[in-house]
C-alpha cells in the first residue's frame, strides 16, 4: 500500500483541477477506516494511481527504441469489466451502485450499493486460490475471526461482527467462500443497517456469476494498444473511468473519465470546440510542479451534453498519441452515450 499511497500523493499534487475522483479524498480514504483491508483484497482506487504516476521518458523522444505500447490504430481491447456478482436483496430504498475492477494487487472485483448519495455497502470479489489474510483492525489491533455464520450452505466468518471490536469505525465485515477457493468479502460502511440478521441476509442475496460485460457510458476510439488495464469502473450519474498502464519500457499511463458536469466552477484556460477546458500543459494559475509538461498532460473539457470528460496521459501512451492529435484527438474520439444504459456499449474500440 505504501507505493499506492505514494502515487496517490502525487495526483494530488499534479497541476490542474481535480477531476471527479478527489485524489486527495482517496489519499484519506485509504488511511482511514478500511485500513488495509482491501489491500489484501485489491483496492477500488488502484487504477487511480496509476492514471497520472510521473515517467521519465517525454513524447517525441528518440531514447526509446524498443517500444512495448503498439500504435494508436491498432488498439484493441476485449471486454474490460465483466461483474462476477450482483447484489440481490437489500435493505428498502438502497440500490446497487458502482462496479469496479482493479489490478493493483492481483485481480478483485468491488460491488458497491447505497441509498442515494450516500455510501453503504462494498462487496468484494477476489480472483485468489488462497484466503485473503486478515488485516489489522482499526487502531492496528489484530484481525481475526470472531465467529462464524452460515450462507448458502457455506461457512463464513464474522471479521467485524455489528457492536463487537473494530465496529465503532467499520459497523461490519463478514467473508465467506462462496464456492470452493473463491472468497467474498462484505464491508457494510452505513450504521443504519449493520444488524447481523440484515447483513446476512444482504450475503445471502448475492448472486454469483457472470451476466456479460458491463456497458459504458461512452466509447473511446483510438487508444494505444497494449495497455494493462488497472482501474476500470461505472457507476451512477452516469459516471464511468478507464485507467490503463504500459508494463514495459517506457512506461506511461492513461485515463478516460467521464462524469456529470460539476457545478462548481471549475478552472479554465482555454476553450475546445467551443466548450470550456482546462489544459495542464498551458498557463494556469494551480499549483506548479517540478514534473516536464512533455511527460505528463492532463485535459479536462466542461459541460458537453451535460458531463465532464477528462483525458489524460503519461510517458509512452502520450506520446503515441501524438500522431493522432495528442489528448485533444483522443477528446475527440470519445463518444458521449448519454445516461439511458440501453445506449451504452464497451468502452474502448
Amino acid at each position: 500500500m505504501n507505493d499506492l499511497k505514494e502515487r496517490l500523493e502525487r495526483i494530488a499534487a499534479a497541476p490542474g483541477p481535480a477531476t471527479s475522483v478527489d485524489a486527495a479524498a482517496a489519499i484519506r480514504k485509504g488511511r482511514r477506516i478500511r485500513r488495509g483491508r482491501r489491500a489484501a483484497a485489491g483496492t477500488a482506487l488502484a487504477g487511480l494511481a496509476a492514471a497520472v504516476a510521473a515517467v521519465a521518458v517525454a513524447p517525441g523522444s528518440a531514447e526509446d527504441p524498443h517500444r512495448t505500447v503498439r500504435p494508436a490504430e491498432r488498439a484493441g481491447y476485449p471486454a474490460l469489466l465483466v461483474p462476477p456478482a450482483a447484489f440481490g436483496w437489500l435493505p428498502k430504498g438502497y440500490g446497487q451502485t458502482e462496479v469496479t475492477r482493479s489490478e493493483e494487487d492481483g485481480t478483485s472485483y468491488t460491488v458497491a450499493a447505497g441509498k442515494g448519495d450516500r455510501p453503504a455497502l462494498e462487496l468484494t470479489v477476489l480472483e485468489s486460490r488462497t484466503e485473503p489474510p486478515i488485516a489489522n483492525l482499526p487502531g492496528g489491533k489484530k484481525g481475526g475471526w470472531t465467529k462464524t455464520a452460515l450462507i448458502n450452505g457455506r461457512i463464513g466468518h464474522w471479521t467485524i461482527e455489528p457492536g463487537g471490536a473494530g465496529s465503532d469505525q467499520v459497523p461490519a465485515e463478514l467473508r465467506w467462500e462462496y464456492r470452493p477457493h473463491h472468497w467474498a468479502l462484505l464491508s457494510v460502511t452505513d450504521r443504519a443497517i449493520a444488524q447481523e440478521p440484515t447483513v446476512l441476509r444482504i450475503a445471502k442475496g448475492v448472486a454469483f456469476g457472470s451476466r456479460g460485460p458491463a456497458p459504458f457510458p461512452f466509447r473511446a476510439r483510438g487508444v494505444p494498444s497494449g495497455l494493462k488495464p488497472m482501474q476500470v469502473s461505472v457507476g451512477p450519474g452516469p459516471r464511468a473511468s478507464v485507467w490503463l498502464t504500459s508494463s514495459g519500457s517506457p512506461g506511461g499511463d492513461l485515463g478516460i473519465e467521464v462524469a456529470p458536469a460539476r457545478r462548481t466552477r471549475a478552472p479554465v484556460n482555454t476553450k475546445i470546440d467551443g466548450h470550456p477546458a482546462f489544459d495542464s500543459r498551458l498557463p494556469h494559475g494551480g499549483p506548479k510542479t517540478d514534473r516536464n509538461p512533455s511527460q505528463a498532460q492532463r485535459l479536462v473539457v466542461y459541460n458537453v451534453r451535460g458531463f465532464d470528460v477528462t483525458v489524460q496521459a503519461t510517458g509512452g501512451p502520450l506520446r503515441l498519441l501524438q500522431a493522432s492529435g495528442g489528448l485533444t484527438g483522443l477528446y475527440r474520439r470519445v463518444t458521449l452515450l448519454g445516461d439511458e444504459p440501453v445506449r451504452w456499449t464497451a468502452p474502448l474500440g
